[in-house]
């Protein structure tokens, strides 16, 4: 309030002495403007009478020629007078203000020319009657007419001089009126500022004032809503002590209405002596500028009975620091001081409250005795309260107490709560209990004593082990079912194995016409069979979830070629046109899983063609219209059919299990109605979608879309190209091998030394780590499989050691997600075997991140000489075309694969089934590349089954297999061998 008085106060001052300053001013410009005037005036009559003088003069001179040229000798008594008036004239100019000393000098000589022309002119009169022509002479001579030209000169100075004065002196008037005016400016500018300032400083504080006016009356408001909810009786009293305003909570505790009570002096509800112990105790409160205070004492109700309450005052100043009133708040406390046994009822309330909880709890003292105990607690550890409230655990004989005890040491020691899952038997029943116990702290935070919770959860427990029994039972039947599956599966390809083979050998023989016509019946509906085994499995297995989708690089030209080409031939056995149409900018190298990929295709198209008497079967094969990212590819899959079609209502039936659109189909094209229900299935998995175009007798068109990643082979292939004309690229490195097998390790070896690096050969990864202790490689080459320490294990034990060097995983592994795992054991890279030598250099320069040279030189790779029977293109590869190492290998191999097969077959017997998958691993490898890739594949379905432990009751029958297709094209080998 201050800032604004002092402001205003400012604003007066400069307004009045701003209308000071007008007022001077308009004042100063008035009395100018008069005394101009009247200068003005004056010096013009002055002017007036010097003019006057030579008026009258030439006026006199000239009365006197005219009578002269008339004759005349006597003037007329007018102008006889006329020197007298002239005289006059000269006499009033005397002590005229406006004439300074250059005036009077003027006048002065003006006078005396008046003079002396007076003078002259009278001699022309006393000459006139006596003389008239002396008297003409006179007046034309010279001195006459120079006099004349004297008088008119001093006139005219005269003039000359008091108009310039006039002149200053409206100049000087002039620049003291715009040296006042832009003063006035200028002051009226400043005036403006300043009141523009002040103005928008008032405004500021007037806003800050409503502001905070409106900000009091909000909390004013909340205060007074607040007095009216809250229990408390909450009032506002003046310095004096007089109410301003009450809650309507004091009507419950006094008696007194909220109006009753406002403009009444609070020394009503005090006794004397309470009234003067108050007021000195608030008298000091304001004396000492404490802003709260706290005090207990006795009130008197209306009715007149005493109430303890305990009442917090506080003192609200005003803008100027004085005390403008109080503000308080009144609680009831008459129960507290009243009720001496409040703290026994509250104890008595909170054990009963304790004694009905379905917990047990118990409570004890930092000596560790029981304080309380309720009522399950005493009904779980049947234990009386009386017997155990105030003892300690060493003084209960009970078995229990040793068992929780140790709790309530490790409560003490860590100072923290601790929770014990445990099941107590009572009355020949279970209960299964949750028991915390933990520390009980004083307002202080210390720690007091220890307070114990059992929470019964038998009933959840109960339903856990409920679950958890329906989940295992659950898991054994679809074990069971999956088991029963394999096993039916298995029983019936063994025979039906035997019934295709044998008719297959029948078939050779010379057979009549209608012989040949039972066999081939036999073989058609054996191979049938065959198919409907193989669907029931994979839908099985679909529905369990085990069906797993696999990641891995391939050549989706080479799949689907290798895919069509017998559903080709197929068609045109039975005279359909079969037409492929492939988009030569699909990438050629993808990921994904290309075996449900060639079982999607397969189950489309022979469809298409199972339900196609005549016409023609198209299959499309496009990138679709949308991809989703740069790293991937949708590929979309037509497959056009001419056949019998289907109802469009009936679209959704094909796709379920064990449906066709028409019970005779199932008689006349024969399935289980499990095709396009696997495919759909499949197709989910991977991602994709499908849908059906189709009406009755019209055909059929699928629309199939799978999404795939685009490989990094399609970027590398360039450089392993350029690898394998490199001469020595690996020139300088020290590799380390790390297999078990001769022949793989003949492999390994001969390839890195044509490659130009310096070898070492381990049998074991744990020689690899002996070696690993005293010798740096560049890079390591990992077997996965072998015996004792397996490539995994080894891997990370080199990482142990904190050695980066970089590993590269080289296995056959009939596992789908064998990469995945090499990298997460600590290896860097991943080469399948048979391995692709440009390959395995390129991954190498990578990890030791070496630059790819061009080649100096073109070198010829030696082709494998052509061989009927087999092929060993994949050894010469990997041999780079040496005949030597070559010949070297397959020597090894025809000498070492006798004696693994029966290394297997003892396996088998002794059912060592985790060291005869590493020998089926070996023996694969050693089969690829001796040329026998049907053999190698059933090597590899070998291994796999010894390693799930599935498909084991007649291994021996196809290691025996195995051998014998061996047998039968050993003689290539060493006919080969012979010729090279």
């Amino acid at each position: 309030m201050k800032k604004i008085l002092n402001t205003v106060l400012a604003l007066v001052l400069v307004v009045v002495m701003a209308l000071v300053g007008f007022v001077y001013y308009a004042w100063m410009v008035q009395k100018r403007s008069r005394t101009a005037a009247a200068t003005m005036t004056e010096t013009n009559r002055l002017i007036d009478k010097v003019r006057s003088i030579a008026m009258l003069e030439n006026q006199y001179t000239t009365a006197i020629r005219n009578m002269l040229l008339k004759n005349n000798t006597q003037l007329s008594p007018e102008y006889l007078a006329i020197p007298d008036s002239i005289q006059r004239i000269f006499n009033n100019l005397q002590g005229n203000g406006l004439l300074d000393s250059a005036s009077n000098t003027i006048l002065f000589n003006l006078q005396r020319i008046v003079n002396e022309k007076k003078n002259y002119n009278q001699e022309v009169l006393n000459a006139t009657p006596n003389d008239p022509q002396l008297a003409r002479q006179l007046i034309t001579a010279s001195g006459g007419t120079a006099l004349r030209a004297s008088l008119l000169t001093e006139v005219n100075a005269f003039i000359q001089l008091h108009r310039n004065k006039l002149i200053n002196q409206v100049d000087k008037d002039l620049h003291y009126t715009l040296y006042s005016f832009w003063t006035t400016i200028i002051i009226s500018i400043f005036t403006l500022i300043l009141l523009i300032g002040e103005g928008r400083y008032i405004y500021r504080l007037f806003m800050k004032l409503r502001r905070s006016a409106n900000q009091l009356h909000k909390r004013e408001q909340s205060f007074i809503r607040l007095a009216e909810e809250s229990e408390l009786i909450i009032y506002k009293s003046s310095f004096d002590g007089h109410f301003i305003s009450v809650s309507k909570r004091a009507a419950e505790m006094t008696g007194y209405t909220s109006a009753e009570l406002v403009g009444k002096h609070y020394s009503i509800f005090l006794s004397e002596e309470t009234h003067k112990e108050l007021q000195e105790f608030y008298m000091n409160q304001v004396k000492n500028g404490d802003d709260y205070s706290f005090k207990q004492f006795e009130i008197i109700t209306k009715a007149g009975n005493k109430k303890w309450v305990e009442q917090l005052v506080t003192i609200i100043y005003d803008i100027d620091g004085r005390v403008k009133e109080f503000q308080c708040m009144v609680r009831d406390i008459d129960k507290e001081k009243r009720n001496e046994d409040q703290v026994q009822y509250l104890q008595e309330r909170l054990e009963a409250i304790l004694d009905y909880m379905p917990s047990m709890m118990f409570v004890k003292d930092m000596p560790g005795r029981y304080l309380l105990v309720n009522n399950r607690f005493s009904e779980m550890m049947n234990v009386a309260k009386k017997d155990i409230i105030g003892k300690t655990d060493k003084e209960l004989p009970f078995e229990w107490v040793h068992k929780y005890s140790s709790l309530d040491e490790e409560v003490m020691a860590t100072n923290t709560r601790v929770k014990l899952e445990d099941t107590i038997y009572r009355n020949g029943k279970e209960y299964h209990f949750l028991i915390t116990k933990f520390p009980l702290r004083n307002a202080d935070n210390e720690m007091i004593g220890i307070c114990g919770i059992g929470q019964d959860f038998t009933e959840k427990a109960n339903y856990i082990a409920a679950v958890e029994e329906a989940n295992k039972r659950g898991k054994e039947a679809i074990a069971a079912q999956e088991m029963f599956l394999a096993n039916m599966s298995h029983e019936i390809r063994t025979p039906m194995n035997g019934i295709i083979g044998m008719t297959n050998l029948l078939m050779k023989n010379q057979l009549t016409p209608k012989q040949l016509n039972y066999v081939t019946a036999i073989r058609s509906s054996a191979i049938r069979l065959m198919s409907i085994i193989s669907e029931v499995l994979d839908f099985s297995k679909i529905k369990a979830g085990k069906l797993n989708i696999q990641e891995e690089v391939f050549d989706i030209h080479e799949v689907v070629a290798n895919t069509l080409l017998p559903l080709k031939l197929q068609a045109e056995d039975k005279g359909l046109t079969f037409i492929t149409q492939v988009d030569k900018n699909i990438p050629q190298h993808l990921v994904g899983d290309d075996v449900r990929l060639t079982q999607i295709l397969t189950n489309l198209a022979e469809n298409a063609i199972k339900f196609t008497s005549k016409g023609s079967i198209t299959v499309k094969i496009s990138l679709a219209s949308k991809q989703t990212t740069e790293n991937q590819v949708n590929i979309a899959f037509t497959i056009i059919d001419t056949g019998i079609g289907i109802e469009p209502e009936k679209h959704e039936l094909i796709f379920k299990s064990f449906s066709q659109t028409h019970a005779s189909n199932s008689r006349k094209y024969g399935g289980a109605g499990l095709g396009l229900a696997i495919t759909k299935e499949l197709i989910g998995l991977l991602n994709g979608s499908i849908k059906v175009e189709s009406s009755l007798n019209a055909g059929a068109t699928f629309h199939l879309e799978l999404p795939f990643q685009v490989s990094a082979e399609n970027t590398v292939a360039e450089e392993t190209d350029r690898l394998a004309k490199t001469d020595a690229p690996l020139i300088g490195k020290n590799i380390l091998i790390v297999e078990d097998d001769d022949i793989n390790q003949q492999v390994a070896f001969q390839t890195l030394h044509d490659a130009g690096a310096r070898a070492d050969v381990v049998q074991n990864g744990k020689t690899a780590l002996q070696i690993l202790d005293y010798k740096k490689y560049d890079c390591i080459i990992m077997d996965i499989q072998m015996p004792e320490m397996d490539g995994y294990e080894t891997t990370r034990q080199i990482r142990n050691k904190n050695i980066n060097t970089y590993i590269i995983a080289m296995t056959a592994s009939a596992l789908k997600d064998e990469k995945a795992r090499c990298l997460q054991a600590g290896m860097n890279d991943y080469v399948s075997k048979p391995f692709e030598p440009a390959d395995l250099v390129y991954k190498i320069l990578k990890g030791t991140r070496e630059k790819i040279t061009e080649p100096a030189t073109t070198a010829t790779t030696a082709a494998a000489p052509v061989q009927e029977g087999l092929s060993f293109d994949v050894v010469y590869r990997m041999f780079s075309g040496n005949k030597a190492s070559v010949k070297k290998l397959l020597k090894e191999l025809v000498k070492q694969l006798p004696q693994k097969f029966e290394e297997l077959q003892r396996l088998a017997d002794e059912k060592k089934w985790n060291n005869f998958y590493i020998l089926a691993h070996q023996v694969k490898f050693n089969l690829s590349v001796a040329g026998m890739p049907d053999a190698s594949q059933m090597a590899k379905e070998l291994e796999m089954d010894a390693r799930q432990m599935i498909n084991l009751d007649n291994v021996k029958e196809r290691v025996e297999q195995i051998q014998s297709i061996y047998l039968q094209n050993v003689h290539y080998i060493e006919e080969h061998l012979a010729n090279t």
